[in-house]
C-alpha cells in the first residue's frame, strides 16, 4: 500500500479536500483521509505503507480522459498544404483524405502513437479513445497500436474508422479489423479495448451503419462515429436523404447507451432529444472545431438538457489543459455571458464524464474502490489555490508543466517529472523523422 499526501485532493468535481492523503495499492484506491489522520495511524501502527509521497504543495486529482483522439493527427501539425481551403467538404476531399488519411500506414501509426502518449501523459491524461483514420493501412495495424498503448501503461479504446468513401469492400474490411481488435483485446482483459467505428452518414450508407451496429452488439463493443462536425453533414442528409443525421442512426437501430457520438456541433434540439432518449454518449472537441471552422457545439444547452458530454483533443492539440481552457472560455464568448461552462463543470467533463463516455466504470473519481488512475499536480500558480478557486486555477490557468506524477492502475507512468514507460527523446526523434519523410512523400523505413 502507498500514499500521496497533498495540499489538496480532488476526489471528484463535487468533493474537494484540504491537506488530505490518497491511499492506493497496485490496482485501486483504498481510502482518502486527512493527511494528519494518516500520519497518526502510521505512528500507532494502524496503517502500514511501503511508500509515502509527501507533496504538500500539490493537488491530486483523477486522471483526465481524452474521449476523442486521432493519434496519427500529429503528422499534420504544420504540414505544408499549398491549398486555399475555405469549407469543410473541401478540407476533407481536397486535403485531409488524399494528403493525410490515405497515406497513413503502420509505420506512421507506431511513431505517432508513442509520441502522442508522451504528450498526453505529461498533461495528465490517463485514458483515451482513439480513432485511426487510415483505410489503406496494413491489416494488423490496429492491434499493434493497441499493444503499444498497453506497453506504455495507458488505458485506451482503439478503433479504425470505416466508411465506403473508397469502396464497399474497403468499408467491410475496416469493420472486420475493428472486430479483430475487439476480440483480441477482450481476450487479454487489460487496459485496452477495441470498438466498432464508422465515419459519417455522408460516407457510410444506411446498410453499412446498420451492419456496424449489429457487429458492435454481437461482440459487446462500443460503436462510435463523428456526428455533424459542421453544417455539411446536416445539409447533406437533408438534401440526399430528406432527414437529419440523427434520424439515419435511429431508423437503422444504431443508437443506444453503448454508442459514442463525437463532435455534435450542428445537432438540432430535436436531434439532441433523440440522442438523450437513447442514452447516447457524446464528446466535445472545442479547439479542433475552431480549426475546421465547424462552429460552436451547443454544449451549454446539452448540459442543461441532461447530457454528460466528455472532452477530446481530436488529435489536434493534445495538451489537455489547453482543451479544458478552450471548453471553459469559447462558449462564454459565443453565448456572450460568463454564466455558462463553469470551471467545475469542465473539470467534470474531463474526468468522470470522459470515463462514462469510454465505458470505464472504475475511472473518473478517486473514491475508494476506483482504479488508482491519478495525477499529482505541483502548485506552481502565481496566486494561492483556495477551495473556492481550485477549479479555475486548474481549468483556466493550469499548465501541463506542473504535472509531476501520473499513475494508471497504481503504476507510475510519470515519476517526479520523468516518463517511466516511454523513451521520450527517442519517441520525439522518431516522430520528427517520420513527419519529415511523410511530408516529402517518402518511407520512414
Amino acid at each position: 500500500m502507498r500514499a500521496v499526501c497533498a495540499g489538496w485532493v480532488i476526489v471528484s468535481a463535487d468533493d474537494v479536500r484540504r491537506d488530505a492523503a490518497v491511499l492506493f495499492d497496485d490496482v485501486q484506491i483504498a481510502d482518502v483521509m486527512d493527511a494528519a489522520e494518516l500520519r497518526r495511524r502510521l505512528g500507532t501502527g494502524e496503517v502500514s505503507l511501503t511508500e509515502v509521497l509527501e507533496r504538500p504543495g500539490a493537488v491530486v486529482f483523477p486522471g483526465f480522459v481524452n474521449a476523442h483522439e486521432h493519434q496519427y493527427g500529429v503528422l499534420s501539425h504544420g504540414i505544408p498544404q499549398g491549398r486555399n481551403i475555405t469549407d469543410f467538404d473541401g478540407f476533407l476531399r481536397s486535403y485531409w483524405w488524399p494528403a493525410i488519411e490515405d497515406r497513413i500506414r503502420k509505420e506512421q501509426v507506431v511513431a505517432t502513437s508513442r509520441f502522442t502518449m508522451t504528450e498526453m501523459i505529461r498533461s495528465g491524461v490517463t485514458a483515451f479513445c482513439d480513432t485511426l483514420e487510415a483505410p489503406y493501412c496494413e491489416p494488423d495495424t490496429l492491434v499493434e497500436q493497441g499493444e503499444l498503448v498497453e506497453d506504455a501503461g495507458m488505458r485506451a479504446v482503439v478503433s479504425l474508422e470505416s466508411s465506403e468513401r473508397a469502396d464497399e469492400e474497403n468499408g467491410e474490411a475496416c469493420l472486420l479489423r475493428n472486430i479483430g481488435a475487439v476480440d483480441h483485446f477482450a481476450s487479454r482483459d487489460g487496459l485496452v479495448r477495441g470498438a466498432v467505428c464508422t465515419h459519417t452518414t455522408f460516407t457510410c450508407p444506411e446498410r453499412m451503419i446498420a451492419h456496424a451496429a449489429e457487429l458492435a452488439r454481437e461482440h459487446d463493443a462500443m460503436l462510435q462515429f463523428h456526428l455533424s462536425e459542421s453544417r455539411y453533414e446536416r445539409d447533406w442528409t437533408r438534401s440526399h436523404l430528406g432527414c437529419e443525421p440523427v434520424d439515419v442512426y435511429e431508423r437503422v437501430g444504431a443508437l443506444g447507451p453503448d454508442v459514442l457520438a463525437s463532435q455534435c456541433v450542428k445537432v438540432s434540439p430535436r436531434e439532441r432529444a433523440t440522442l438523450l432518449a437513447h442514452g447516447v454518449r457524446t464528446a466535445h472537441m472545442p479547439i479542433s472545431n475552431c480549426e475546421v471552422g465547424g462552429g460552436f457545439a451547443p454544449v451549454p444547452e446539452m448540459l442543461a438538457e441532461g447530457f454528460a458530454p466528455a472532452l477530446g483533443t481530436d488529435g489536434y492539440v493534445n495538451d489537455f489543459f489547453q482543451v479544458m481552457r478552450a471548453a471553459c472560455l469559447v462558449h462564454k464568448a459565443s453565448h456572450e455571458t460568463t454564466a455558462v461552462m463553469p470551471a467545475r463543470e469542465v473539470f467534470r467533463m474531463a474526468t468522470c464524464n470522459g470515463a462514462r463516455a469510454m465505458g470505464l466504470a472504475d475511472v473518473g473519481t478517486l473514491e475508494p474502490g476506483m482504479s488508482a488512475d491519478l495525477v499529482v499536480y505541483e502548485d506552481g500558480q502565481p496566486t494561492p489555490i483556495t477551495e473556492g478557486n481550485i477549479f479555475d486555477q486548474l481549468v483556466i490557468f493550469g499548465n501541463r508543466g506542473n504535472v509531476r506524477d501520473v499513475y494508471v492502475a497504481g503504476r507510475a507512468l510519470l515519476d517526479d517529472g520523468e516518463l517511466t514507460t516511454i523513451d521520450e527523446e527517442a519517441a520525439r526523434a522518431r516522430m520528427r523523422t517520420c513527419a519529415d519523410r511523410f511530408w516529402r512523400g517518402t518511407s520512414d523505413e
